[in-house]
């Protein structure tokens, strides 16, 4: 489900999905080796996975943000973590 969602442009209004910014791990700053919570330029401040999947579906992307504890928020953040994990794989090869 995560998956599918990561590159649903229609999310939101804004013709975006998180593939759109994110593909081939771009802009991601997954060379950092850090994990969330972490400051992130971009929202100014330090924020949670689920904060930061928000943060792009409300600003972004222009949708709504996903209830706390949804399947949705939750299939997200799965997906992000598998995708930095197979950045991580890729990347030692």
């Amino acid at each position: 489900m995560g998956k599918k969602m990561w590159s649903d442009e229609s999310l939101g209004t804004s013709g975006l999905a998180c593939l759109s910014c994110h593909a081939n791990y771009e802009m991601l700053n997954l060379d950092r080796n850090q994990n969330f919570p972490h400051f992130v330029n971009m929202t100014g401040d330090v924020v949670t996975l689920d904060q930061m999947i928000n943060y792009c579906m409300l600003n972004p992307m222009k949708g709504k943000q996903f209830e706390k504890n949804s399947k949705e928020l939750t299939a997200m953040a799965a997906y992000f973590r598998s995708y930095r994990m197979q950045y991580l794989r890729d990347k030692r090869k």
